[in-house]
C-alpha cells in the first residue's frame, strides 16, 4: 500500500488566515504545503513548498501541529498534515501562477466557504480553540441595576 504524506500551512495573523486562490472558474482556496519529499521531514517540506509557492520563507521552529487527516483510497493512504505559524509579514507572491492567481489575507471565517474539507475544519480547529468565547459565570443574581429596582 503507497501512502503519500502532504503538509498544509496555517498562516495567522490575528484573525486572519494567509489564503492562495486557485485558478478556477470557480472561486476556490487552498493553503500553502504540498506532498513531502522521502528524505525530508514534514516541516521541512513545508517549508520547502511554502517558498515554493508563494515565495514565503518559514523557520521549521515556529511550525506548530495542528491535526493529521489519514484517507484511504484504492490502496493510497494519504496523511494531510496542518500546521500553524503566526506570520507578521506581507513580503509574498505567487510564484507557481500556472496553479494560482493570488495570494492575501482573509479572515478565517470568510475564507471556509472556499477551502476543501480538511482544510476548512483544520482552520475551526485552529481559530475555535484560540478565540473560544469565554463564557459568563452565573450569576444568580438579578440583572436589573440597582437604581431601576428600586
Amino acid at each position: 500500500m503507497k501512502t503519500i504524506q502532504k503538509t498544509r500551512l496555517l498562516a495567522v495573523k490575528g484573525e486572519q488566515l494567509l489564503v492562495i486562490e486557485k485558478k478556477d472558474a470557480i472561486k476556490r482556496f487552498t493553503l500553502a504545503g504540498g506532498v513531502k519529499k522521502r528524505n525530508e521531514s514534514l516541516e521541512e517540506s513545508l517549508v520547502r513548498e511554502t517558498q515554493e509557492e508563494i515565495g514565503l520563507y518559514l523557520n521549521a521552529k515556529t511550525l506548530a501541529h495542528v491535526i493529521s487527516k489519514v484517507k484511504l483510497k484504492q490502496n493510497i493512504t494519504t496523511i494531510k498534515h496542518h500546521f500553524v505559524t503566526t506570520i507578521k509579514t506581507n513580503v509574498f507572491k505567487v510564484v507557481e501562477t500556472e496553479k494560482f492567481k493570488a495570494v492575501y489575507w482573509c479572515y478565517w471565517e470568510d475564507a471556509l466557504p472556499y477551502l476543501d474539507k480538511e482544510d476548512k475544519n483544520a482552520v475551526k480547529k485552529y481559530f475555535k480553540s484560540k478565540f473560544k468565547k469565554k463564557v459568563k459565570s452565573k450569576n444568580y443574581e438579578s440583572s436589573i441595576p440597582p437604581r431601576i429596582a428600586m
